[in-house]
């Protein structure tokens, strides 16, 4: 094994733990001539003492280097280090480099792509702004067609105005004489009434007394009419005893011809009109009330319908033909049988 600077260093060290070895080694060293020379020993120690002086300044410049590769080391493994981080960061330079370089290809297709869209759209709105400015013309043309229609129609229609003012004229003529003719009627029908009127109602109140003294009991009043202040009027009117002594009002409508709405009309107008029956009671009539239709003649459909609505029916000759039965003017319905 070749003797190395390190290994020197090492025996120097170790003389100078144990001084006792390097007299060993001066012997090991030198001959018997050499140590019996005062000369030679003179000239060999002072060449030792250069030589140990020599190896101290090795010893110290092989430290110093010792010390300097150490730090070389030292800052070598810092620089591999930092050449290792600025390769890592030239490497990631290098990525993302790569990644800009595809995102920028990337865009720049898309980009291409969105024009080439965009042209496309452009052609189409052209296309379409082409065939809507068509069809706006040809629409333009069938409105002016359509309104040049729509103006002769008018010319039309306002004949036709014309043509219905005067027809209209004529009609208002015509209803005119027709209220002219119906007002004759109404006044003649109005005297017929005055006439016919108080005939039936002359023959009513014989009926009433036979039908109610064939029943056992008395008028103990005049029969009269009661005019109701504009609802209605009652043509007869007459306070009654019965035979078992209950006492109340008798209320009869006079018809000429007696029909199921004659009927009709005197319950819902009279028996059922809260305020006919609140000027009944104003008359001072009270409960309970019999209601009766007179007439001379009758509808087949009356003597069912005076039956449904619970009104007695009296006819002229042929007296009462429905019985009537117990009204309660103050709750507008028939009594319980």
């Amino acid at each position: 094994m070749a003797f190395t600077v390190r290994d020197f260093d090492d025996l120097i060290r170790l003389l100078d733990k144990h001084p006792n070895w390097l007299e060993a080694l001066r012997q090991r060293l030198l001959t018997k001539e050499l140590l019996q020379s005062p000369k030679t020993l003179q000239r060999l120690s002072t060449r030792v003492g250069k030589v140990e002086k020599g190896l101290d300044s090795l010893r110290e410049a092989i430290q110093t280097l010792t010390q300097s590769v150490t730090a070389l080391a030292e800052a070598q493994r810092r620089t591999e280090e930092r050449v290792g981080r600025l390769e890592e960061a030239v490497t990631a330079l290098a990525e993302a480099q790569r990644r800009h370089y595809e995102e920028f290809v990337a865009h720049r297709a898309e980009t291409d792509r969105r024009f080439a869209e965009l042209a496309e759209a452009q052609r189409r709105h052209y296309e379409e702004f082409v065939a809507h400015r068509a069809e706006t013309d040809r629409r333009f043309a069938e409105l002016a067609e359509a309104q040049r229609r729509t103006e002769e129609r008018v010319a039309r229609l306002e004949e036709a105005v014309t043509a219905l003012a005067e027809a209209q004229r004529r009609t208002e003529a015509q209803i005119q004489e027709l209220i002219r003719h119906q007002r004759q009627m109404q006044s003649t029908l109005d005297r017929f009434a005055q006439v016919i009127g108080p005939a039936v109602e002359e023959r009513m109140i014989p009926a009433l007394k036979a039908w109610v003294e064939g029943s056992g009991g008395t008028l103990t009043g005049p029969v009269v009419s009661m005019a109701l202040d504009g609802i209605g009027v009652v043509d007869g009117v007459v306070r009654v005893r019965w035979p078992e002594g209950q006492e109340g009002w008798v209320l009869i409508s006079v018809r000429a011809k007696v029909w199921p709405r004659g009927i009709r009309e005197f319950v819902e107008g009279i028996l059922q009109n809260p305020e006919a029956r609140a000027a009944l009671r104003a008359r001072g009539v009270e409960d309970p009330v019999w209601p009766v239709v007179f007439g001379l003649t009758a509808d087949e459909r009356a003597l069912e319908t005076a039956k449904q609505e619970k009104v007695g029916l009296l006819l002229s000759h042929q007296g009462i033909i429905v019985p009537p039965v117990p009204w309660s003017i103050e709750q507008g319905s028939s009594l319980p049988e």
